[in-house]
């Protein structure tokens, strides 16, 4: 059987300023799964493409693949001031490969897994699959070869005799026994770009806003720190790649096991670059943050916002926390908050801001709006609102910016802003 795997994203900039290029991980996991003695495996990134939906075409018409696999790694820039849609080129492409091949399309990635039915609707696509795809991916490629039933395999979303669609019931989730397939891709073209090349230490259902995500980490898949080093030792030795990205909504919690990697990257003597997101956490100490910037990290990533306006405060609080022990560590951290969320107020805004030039982070992303995901408290919020009638109109980019605060609040982010080089809004 002949397997096309195209990795759709081509966004290459965060803020509009500065140059980032995430790998497409997900897609080299995914083409691990696959057995290349019984098939035939071709990948096609398109973040370097002039013209993409060319670029398909002239490999779907040379290669003649019998299934498509598309990835799509996010539904929009979460911009409220300059949004951009990503579903559309996408839908683009497969309509394209409509026209020149009878082959089976199939997409997924995270983008995908947050509305499954209502993104495999709009782009057309024949099949997909929702959450953790690499083994749900194997299955599928094996069932199809052998022309046997796939509505069974966790995750799959199709179309029923009657043109419904169907998400099945359950989700496979990742063990990381097969290292992805980088030598598939162009990673010299990565090197340099943006925080690093993503390398996972911790997997959830959490990452993606479903019902049945835990927050609490009852579902994480955390990473052996050996397992880490080796993926960094190989990036260097294959690629020559010493700046990485580690994949992880919170690297610092729990932090027992954060401070076993970073030992881990120590002990092997390194020489690597390393950013990832941190979270507030009553266990985070100093010892932490001394651990982070002696193994590599030469930037942690903040965020506050997007949980409502009851308890900001205590939000800010905790990031203040874990910016201080940054700073005593000698760790330079950036911050993003939201502003306009449910319940915002002037007051609100301005003790945000205040708290922004009290932190002095490296630089700075002030967010105007919050884009509103399906099965959060925004949604409902949005719901009750009439802001939206359903949420399935959430596939197109939404944000909720209070109504006390709309009128005025992008003029008064900018005002400040003029004043700190390194605040950006979003």
């Amino acid at each position: 059987m002949k397997v096309l795997l195209i990795a759709t994203n081509q966004a290459d900039r965060f803020m509009d300023r500065m140059v980032v290029r995430p790998v497409p991980i997900g897609l080299a996991y995914l083409a691990a799964s696959v057995d290349e003695e019984r098939h035939t495996l071709r990948v096609l990134d398109l973040m370097f493409a002039d013209d993409a939906v060319s670029e398909v075409a002239d490999v779907v018409s040379e290669f003649e693949p019998d299934l498509i696999g598309l990835s799509i790694r996010n539904l929009d820039n979460q911009s409220s001031l300059n949004p951009v849609w990503n579903l559309p080129a996408v839908r683009d492409i497969i309509e394209r490969i409509r026209q020149l091949s009878g082959s089976k399309t199939l997409i997924g990635g995270p983008a995908f897994s947050i509305m499954p039915s209502e993104c495999l609707d709009y782009v057309g696509a024949d099949l997909g699959i929702a959450g953790d795809a690499a083994e749900a991916f194997a299955t599928l490629v094996e069932r199809l070869d052998a022309g046997a039933g796939y509505h069974d395999i966790p995750g799959i979303v199709y179309r029923d005799d009657d043109e419904n669609i169907v998400v099945s019931e359950g989700r496979f989730t990742s063990n990381f026994h097969r290292a992805p397939r980088l030598d598939l891709l162009d990673m010299r073209a990565y090197n340099g770009s943006g925080f690093g090349v993503g390398v996972v230490t911790k997997l959830a259902q959490a990452y993606y806003p479903t019902p049945g995500a835990d927050y609490g980490g009852g579902d994480w898949r955390i990473r052996d720190p050996q397992e880490v080093v080796d993926e960094i030792r190989a990036l260097n030795d294959d690629f020559g790649i010493n700046k990485v990205f580690f994949i992880d909504s919170g690297f610092n919690i729990p932090a027992q096991h954060a401070k076993a990697t970073c030992r881990a990257v120590i002990d092997a003597c390194l020489r690597v670059r390393w950013n990832s997101y941190v979270r507030p956490s009553e266990d985070a100490d100093v010892e932490l943050m001394e651990l982070m910037k002696e193994s590599g990290c030469s930037l942690a990533l903040m965020a506050e916002g997007g949980r409502g306006g009851k308890g900001f405060g205590d939000r800010l609080a905790g990031l203040e926390r874990m910016a201080c022990l940054s700073r005593d560590a000698g760790l330079p951290f950036t911050m993003n908050v939201a502003f306009g969320e449910p319940g915002e107020t002037k007051a609100s805004v301005e003790q945000k801001l205040d708290f922004l030039k009290r932190v002095e982070a490296a630089f700075a992303v002030l967010r105007v709006g919050s884009r509103i995901l399906p099965n959060t408290a925004a949604a409902q919020t949005a719901l009750r609102e009439g802001l939206i009638e359903s949420e399935s109109e959430l596939l197109r980019p939404t944000f909720y910016i209070d109504a006390g605060v709309q009128d005025w609040l992008a003029d008064r982010l900018r005002e400040e802003a003029a004043e700190y080089p390194r605040w950006n809004l979003m």
